[in-house]
């Protein structure tokens, strides 16, 4: 039951994003974010209580949220630093659990990225130490590919199928103007399976983008939000589940089958709703593969049958699971940390209906997730029109 201290989100800004945004620092995508969801959401930064920002304000340490007290005009209430609670579905669902017990009035949790990245787009381990992993060849694709190949070899899986995954997402983007691949393509099965290969099963085009931007999510009391002008979207439940640190010891199939079933249990108990009854999907797609392999742990298909579940147009607009429609990873954005965020974004867009021609008619659910199995780690949140 909603009650007049229940999270909502009521402002919501995504820069430019783009494989080089010259002249751009990571701070100032930040601040251009953060300035964007406040006034988004008919605000000013004074009226803001609580940051969980990826990056310092101005004359801070790196991830001093603390720091932004000062941009913001007046001593925060509630902060948190650690990258990985700044960003997405972790970083607002914490933002909401500290609205919901009164530690804050009005929460923004935003990060951004501009210029981390190797020339060549190489960066092993997501621009991540990776001690374990690095100095034997591997990188985040590796990881990915044991869970795919394993899958594969249990279920029949094709690389058909995993393909047809991919041009799917990746044509969302050849049609939003906000993707970075905006206009490339549209892709086929067999021009993803034609791209270079990165790591088995995994080819150039069944691979997130590596680029650079910013994007920033305010979240309120829903009280607060009756007096807002943006559609409300309340945060109707969440759910985070952790099998060990990402990227240390490899991820094995028998050990991550069922990644992400007690966090789509929690945030779907306390929401009160199932799977079925979601009308848009925003899945976290480093890989094409684990966007099937997250229909399946949400329980929308058997174990296995992930593959034959995304075929044909069942993610596309006119779909029964309209996935990724902005483009998601693949194809739309994909930032070291406010990627995270983007998927949250993408869900809060589809429900205040500002999509235009990706837009899901009469969207009154939608669901959000980060990382997958080769992260060994996964967030979920449901979200709901206001």
């Amino acid at each position: 039951m909603t009650s007049p201290r229940s999270a909502t989100i009521v402002g919501i800004y995504q820069t430019q994003q783009a494989r080089r945004l010259p002249g751009r620092s990571s701070q100032d995508v930040v601040i251009e974010a953060v300035k964007g969801a406040i006034a988004d959401a008919g605000l000013q930064p004074r009226d803001v209580d609580g940051a969980a920002i990826d990056w310092p304000g101005p004359g801070g340490a790196p991830r001093d949220a603390e720091n932004w007290a000062m941009y913001l005009q007046q001593p925060l209430s509630w902060c948190v630093s650690h990258h990985l609670l700044t960003a997405g579905v972790r970083g607002v669902l914490e933002a909401a659990a500290a609205v919901e017990a009164g530690l804050c009035e009005v929460a923004v949790v935003g990060s951004g990225r501009a210029g981390p990245f190797s020339a060549d787009g190489s960066a092993p381990g997501a621009n991540m130490s990776m001690e374990f992993a690095e100095p034997y060849g591997s990188s985040v694709m590796s990881q990915f590919a044991l869970v795919a190949m394993r899958h594969m070899h249990e279920f029949g899986t094709t690389p058909e199928q995993i393909a047809h995954v991919a041009a799917t997402i990746r044509n969302h983007g050849h049609v939003n103007p906000e993707a970075v691949m905006f206009g490339a393509g549209p892709y086929t099965a067999a021009d993803v399976l034609a791209s270079p290969l990165i790591a088995t099963p995994f080819h150039r085009l069944d691979c997130c983008l590596m680029n650079e931007g910013g994007a920033a999510i305010v979240i309120t009391t829903a009280e607060r939000a009756r007096d807002l002008p943006r559609q409300p979207v309340p945060i109707l439940g969440g759910g985070m589940e952790f099998f060990q640190g990402n990227y240390a010891n490899p991820p094995l199939y028998r050990q991550l089958r069922t990644l992400g079933q007690a966090a789509a249990k929690r945030a779907f108990s306390r929401a009160g709703v199932s799977a079925q009854d979601i009308d848009v999907f925003s899945l976290y797609d480093p890989v094409s593969f684990e966007v099937l392999r997250q229909f399946e742990m949400l329980g929308l298909c058997g174990e296995g049958e992930g593959g034959a579940f995304c075929a044909g147009e069942r993610l596309t607009l006119a779909g029964s699971c309209p996935t990724n429609l902005d483009g998601g990873m693949l194809a739309g954005s994909w930032t070291g940390t406010a990627q995270l965020t983007l998927k949250v974004i993408e869900a809060a867009r589809q429900l205040r209906g500002i999509n235009g021609a990706r837009q899901v008619p009469d969207a009154k659910l939608a669901l959000a997730s980060n990382a997958g199995s080769g992260a060994q780690h996964i967030e979920l949140i449901v979200l709901g029109k206001g």
